[in-house]
């Protein structure tokens, strides 16, 4: 049974809380903004504390939503109602976009806690910050998951919400706001293997109905991208490989991919070897004594192998890398640069930003499998206790399709009909 509803004011604090209510909907997703719908009994009372810029809160449950819209509706029939329609507060990292440039050859987690920092909690502009009214952070980092995903990603002027959208898509994760005292903490995380322990299944008779679809509408294997330049003169990379019928080719405009950035943020790439890294400046080339180049595909590792025979493949926390003595990594202005000046990166760096926002943007395409299903509350399995947002489970429906599937998404339900649950399974494997 869903518990009580809290309302908190926009600085954070509890005001008060709605203990009866003919109907709560309250959809918590993994990797998207979540929202809740509250139908009450309309009083003076509720009229006073529940208004747009407050936000509701359960006590079992980690999403805190913003009111952003409220309906009144009165009847001398049927009574007087609030419609109350608030949305996760994950939604702030949408009123952001990636102010300038940013970079990463390295942690994925590190640079996205890195993106929105930068964005929301501690930007140069002091007016970006997420603050509350009475002066104080609304929007801080919370702890670290230490993923250990990678990346070689650049990024300009996108929207910081949708950028971590595609990171949680594209590696697995989930992203939320916890409240910490009166902040709200941003934390990536990734949720747990419960695929031997937890199956949703007719058979068990813990799940009342599935929907099981197969889409392959909307196909995209390869990847032309195009990065800065005009005409013939652009930068262009290709990502993925197939032939014949089975090729479905898609381009991707990646001009915001820019070969020039700042030399403070080459050296926050590339760090100095007096200050613990491979880099050195030799005449107006900065240079790194051993570079390391994640392998992004095979056709990219036959050109690096063709074009510098002297490197060598390792293989560091699981990720594969081309590695390269006393490679060129960007042409200087002069042999002395200033922090804000200005470096042009070369190709060998540039092409694996290109081939990465290929392989990003196909990661949208192709075969979509989506497994629903309405789980019974009083069964197998209670949420929260055996199994959580983000968590990966087994789903088997009445014809023997079995999957084993991430929980991306879990309505809750509260009315007159009692309380249900309705999880939208995401697709990882199946077994037919």
């Amino acid at each position: 049974m869903m518990g009580d509803i809290y309302i908190l004011d926009a600085n954070l604090r509890t005001v008060g809380l709605v203990d009866a209510y003919k109907s709560c909907i309250w959809a918590s997703r993994y990797k998207a903004v979540g929202d809740c719908e509250l139908y009450c009994p309309a009083t003076e009372e509720l009229l006073t504390m529940l208004s747009v810029g407050r936000y509701l809160e359960r006590a079992d449950d980690e999403m805190v939503c913003e009111i952003k819209k409220i309906e009144l509706d009165t009847s001398a029939e049927d009574g007087n109602y609030l419609i109350v329609t608030g949305y996760d507060t994950k939604g702030y990292l949408d009123q952001r976009v990636v102010w300038a440039t940013m970079a990463c050859t390295g942690n994925a987690e590190d640079f996205v806690r890195s993106m929105v920092n930068n964005s929301l909690v501690s930007p140069e502009a002091d007016e970006r910050a997420m603050t509350r009214p009475d002066g104080g952070l609304l929007v801080v980092l919370g702890d670290g998951a230490n993923l250990p995903e990678v990346m070689t990603e650049q990024v300009s002027y996108k929207n910081v919400g949708e950028k971590v959208r595609d990171y949680c898509k594209r590696f697995g994760w989930g992203y939320r706001f916890v409240l910490i005292e009166r902040e709200l903490g941003f934390e990536l995380y990734k949720g747990t293997d419960r695929t031997d322990s937890v199956i949703f299944s007719d058979a068990y008779e813990n799940l009342s109905s599935t929907k099981y679809v197969k889409d392959a509408t909307h196909l995209g294997n390869v990847a032309l991208t195009a990065g800065e330049g005009e005409g013939t003169e652009r930068a262009r990379s290709v990502s993925g490989s197939a032939a014949g019928a089975d090729r479905y080719e898609i381009y991707v405009d990646a001009k915001d991919i820019s070969k020039t950035i700042t030399y403070d943020d080459l050296l926050e790439l590339y760090p100095l070897r007096e200050s613990g890294g491979q880099g050195y400046i030799s005449g107006t080339v900065y240079m790194c004594d051993l570079l390391d180049v994640q392998v992004i595909d095979a056709a990219q590792l036959a050109d690096l192998e063709q074009k510098y025979p002297s490197g060598q493949v390792v293989v560091i926390s699981g990720v594969t890398y081309y590695r390269i003595p006393d490679a060129a990594v960007a042409d200087l202005p002069n042999s002395d640069p200033d922090g804000s000046d200005s470096v042009v990166l070369r190709d060998i760096i540039y092409n694996v930003y290109l081939l990465s926002r290929g392989y990003d943007k196909l990661a949208e395409y192709g075969e979509k499998i989506s497994f629903e299903g309405k789980v019974e509350p009083d069964s197998t399995f209670v949420y929260k206790t055996d199994y959580f947002l983000g968590d990966l489970v087994t789903v088997e429906n009445s014809f023997g399709i079995s999957a084993s599937a991430r929980i991306v998404e879990v309505i809750e339900v509260s009315d007159d009909d009692g309380y249900r649950i309705e999880p939208k399974f995401e697709y990882i494997e199946t077994e037919v």
